[in-house]
Order: C-alpha cells, then structure tokens, then sequence
C-alpha cells in the first residue's frame, strides 16, 4: 500500500562507502520528492536499512539493526534492500519486522511515494564529505568474495557526471570529495580516445577532478595494490589529494595470495606503497588482512605478521575469513579453526593498535588543516575532524566548527588512539 502521507524518514546504512553513497542518493530522492529525512538516532515512521553481505558479520550486523529498530519504534515501517538482500532474500522477505524487501532503489520511493513538498528542502544532513560513486560491480574473481556475485560485472560511471556531481556537491557546500566504487581504480571512460589515443582511467580521472572542480580536499576510499604506479604517486604531492591511501593487502603470503586470486604478489604490494610514501611522506597507508583463509598455516600467517611490520600500514582492518555461499574459497579443503582464526587476528589487532599508535606519536607537534565534522558530545565546545591523512582531532573551541577547515597543532594521543589538539590562530 502507497503511502500518502509525508513521514519522517531515516537511513541506516551498513557496509562499505558505496553503500553509503547509494543511500545519499536513495536520500536525494526522497527529499526531492517532499519527504523529510531524519537521523537514524531518532524517532521515525520508517527506518531504510542498507544491508550488506561481505561477511557473516556483517549479515549478522544488518539482521540485528532491522530488530532493534522496531524492537525501539514498534510502529515504525522497516523497508530493507542492498547487497544483503539480494544475498538473502527469502531470508529478510520472512523476517516479521520488515514490510518491504526489494534490491532496487525505485521500489522503495514507489512505495513511499510523492511526500508532496517539491525541491528537496526537507533534506536533513550535518556531513562534510560527499561520498561519490564512480564504479560498480567487479571483474575479479577473487576466490573468497561474494560481492562480484551479488553486485554484476563492471560499470563505470560517465566522466561528465563525475565531475558534475562533484561539483554539485561543493555548491551544497561539502569540503571533502570522496571517490568510491566497488573497484574504482578499474575506472575507465572510452572518451578520452580522441585527444589521447586512448581512453581515461582512474589515474586521468583523479587529473581532471584536480584541474576541473575546485575542490579542496578528495579523497580515495580504496585502491587496488596493483593500480599504484608512478602516473598516480605524482599526484600524491598535490595538497588537495589527500595522502590516505587505503590499500587491500588480504595476506603477506604469497601461496595464499595466489589462492585468493589476487593479481599482485608481496614485493608488489611493497612496491606500491614505497612509491606513495615517496611522494607523500606523511602519507597513512592503511590495508584489510584476512586471517585463517584456507589452508593458511603458522608459516603463512608470519609472513604476513612480518610484511605488516616491514611496510608499517597506519591501520589494519582485520577480518577472520569467513565461507560465502558460492565462491571457490567455500569449498576448499583445510579450512582452519574459528579458535585458531580468532587468536590470529587479536595478534594482528594489538599489532594494529601498536602502529597506529607510533603513526600518530610520530606526528604529535605537526600542525595539519583539519575539516571539523560536527560536536562529538553534541554539547559543549569539543569539536571533532580529520586531517588528511585521516587522524581524528578534537580541540575546544567555544566557537562552532563544523564544517570549517582549520589549522590544528597535534598535541597529545588519547588511549583510543584519537589525537587532542589546539587551533592555530
């Protein structure tokens, strides 16, 4: 049934960037359309859940926020879609607290329908970076992963509507781009043939963001270790690409690697990130690593504990391998032991912690331009943001700072591993 009145909506949204992005613009939509959008911290008539399924936790993560939303709001509507869904869909069409499972955007703003306020005023939001989609879908076959199944082949977003959404979003006021997808650095745009004599891709692309908008601050969510070459380190030295490079390592062993299907091997992998902190020496190279994949043994684990600490990433995302339906890994023999997998990756956690920690010590007394993103206590005159390279700040100020770039000198590193700071006046 239509709903034909103008409900108060909100988002929840779970798994990576793009799926944020693609919730912005669900969002987007919904505000066009006369709708008002809240935060999903507070009372709403209908909760959308952006599900994800790269992992059985995540699965686990997007089943309880469906529960505890109308576990909280009994009366609220709870429409689900994304990658969980598609996944799973009889799962989440049964589950009771869900009135609409769909993987399309457009069945849901059916659903919903026309909140009868036009232009989009009704559009709530506090963020400082816009998170924008230039790809979709994979054409790996990496053996553990299930999103190329759940997302299709490639597609790559036109140039002109890159930059023209970009530079919508800096007319709305957002000081940080960030460029996402699920393989962005597989971008590729055929019509940059006729001057070049040969088409754009993601190293071109990151140029003609630089040279044709006017954005400060844009940031890259993800790259593919193979993808950093010489073309794309030159540009690390502009200020206004942000030196975080985030680069998916998923084993320092070169056997599990090949298992994985991975097209890069260790020494690539140091290559790579060699070349960018060459070009940007305060650069945080951060990695995933997949812990207990199959047939990964005590030898194969040091390897990657051991190429960890020889590149000194800024942070690892630790994942203990987990079987999806579907992919080769699922049904390869020598599984490893959930006991086993669970003490490797608390090693790798603390040896997270350990480098992130000396990442920010070593930092301690620089003074870094940081886009302040709101008030952590929602109170008072503590304010949060990042620096480029991606070190959460908080200073005092009785003036409010969010979205305001500042000058901030590093002066102390909290337990959690967060920076305290002054402004620079």
């Amino acid at each position: 049934m239509k709903i034909n009145h103008r409900p108060r909506i909100a988002l929840k949204t779970l798994g990576c960037k793009a799926n944020r992005a693609e919730s912005d613009i669900l969002a987007e939509k919904l505000a066009v359309a006369g709708h008002k959008i809240v935060d999903a911290k507070n009372r709403a008539d209908i909760y959308i859940i952006n599900t994800c399924s790269v992992t059985n936790e995540a699965d686990k993560k997007s089943r309880q926020a469906i529960r505890v939303f109308k576990h909280t709001w009994p009366d609220a509507r709870i429409f689900v879609f994304g990658c969980g869904v598609r996944a799973h869909r009889e799962f989440y069409k049964k589950m009771p607290e869900v009135e609409l499972t769909d993987t399309r955007m457009g069945a849901i703003l059916r659903r919903i329908g026309d909140g009868g306020v036009k232009g989009g005023r009704w559009l709530i939001t506090s963020r400082t970076r816009a998170v924008i989609k230039i790809q979709d879908g994979c054409n790996n076959f990496c053996s553990y992963c299930v999103v190329r199944i759940l997302r299709g082949r490639e597609k790559n977003y036109p140039l002109k509507e890159i930059l023209a959404r970009i530079n919508q979003k800096l007319r709305e006021g957002y000081k940080e781009i960030v460029l996402t997808g699920i393989n962005i650095t597989s971008w590729k745009d055929g019509n940059g043939g006729a001057r070049t004599g040969r088409g754009y891709d993601f190293s071109d692309l990151v140029r003609l963001i630089l040279d044709n908008t006017a954005v400060s601050r844009c940031r890259i969510s993800s790259m593919e270790p193979e993808s950093v070459n010489a073309r794309f380190a030159k540009f690390l030295k502009n200020p206004r690409l942000c030196p975080h490079i985030h680069l998916p390592l998923q084993s320092g062993s070169d056997k599990i690697l090949k298992l994985m299907r991975r097209k890069y091997d260790a020494k690539k992998i140091e290559k790579a990130c060699a070349l960018i902190k060459s070009a940007a020496p305060d650069a945080a190279v951060t990695t995933d690593v997949i812990v207990g994949f199959p047939s990964e043994t005590e030898k194969d684990f040091r390897e990657t504990v051991r190429l960890c600490k020889k590149i000194r990433f800024a942070k690892i995302h630790v994942f203990p391998y987990s079987i999806r339906n579907g992919t080769p890994a699922g049904v390869m023999p020598e599984q490893v032991d959930a006991r086993v997998k669970n003490q490797r990756a608390k090693i790798l956690r603390d040896l997270s912690d350990k480098m992130r920690r000396e990442f920010i010590c070593a930092r301690i007394g620089k003074v870094y331009e940081v886009l302040f993103e709101g008030n952590p206590k929602g109170g008072g005159a503590s304010w949060s943001g990042f620096t480029p390279n991606y070190i959460k700040v908080a200073v005092v100020s009785r003036t409010p700072l969010e979205n305001i770039v500042k000058k901030v000198r590093l002066i102390k590193i909290l337990p959690n591993n967060d920076a305290i700071g002054e402004v620079c006046e």
